[in-house]
């Protein structure tokens, strides 16, 4: 179970990765299942790869930087689903940095790669929060 485990949290930290090296956009593509949903504040869900590509391209990624550490992974005993979450930092050109909370469900796909089917986030954790600032280093550090 533990190796499964890690190889989710693998996956979840080469997917924040992507979005450091390629930008969010090309990572949430990359590893959004085909039905795939995202939720986000003020919107309705977000289903299937296609729309959440239509859905980035109107958000250039040019002006942001989106980079995120999970803190825990499990995985269901069948080695076919499970969740991350951790937090994650938004940095974008003339505005406040942005850091909150995620959680993303996970999938194998038929190639047995996992893929998200649900990501959603939560904004607004606390400045000055010591467990917030640690995970906010650990980011930045992982960026550098």
């Amino acid at each position: 179970m533990d190796s499964m485990r890690n190889d989710l949290l693998k996956t979840d930290i080469a997917f924040s990765t992507l979005s450091a090296e390629k930008g969010r956009n090309t990572a949430f593509v990359e590893y959004a299942a085909d039905n795939a949903t995202m939720l986000r504040p003020y919107s309705m869900p977000v289903t299937g790869r296609d729309s959440i590509a239509a859905l980035l391209s109107h958000h250039p990624d040019t002006t942001r930087h989106l980079t995120w550490i999970p803190i825990s992974a499990d995985v269901a005993r069948s080695g076919e689903i499970g969740y991350t979450y951790g937090t994650y930092k938004l940095v974008t050109k003339n505005e406040p940095d942005q850091v909150g909370t995620y959680c993303t469900i996970w999938h194998k796909d038929k190639d047995k790669h996992w893929k998200f089917v649900l990501d959603t986030g939560n904004e607004g954790l606390a400045s000055g929060d010591r467990a917030v600032e640690d995970q906010v280093e650990k980011i930045e550090k992982k960026e550098h």
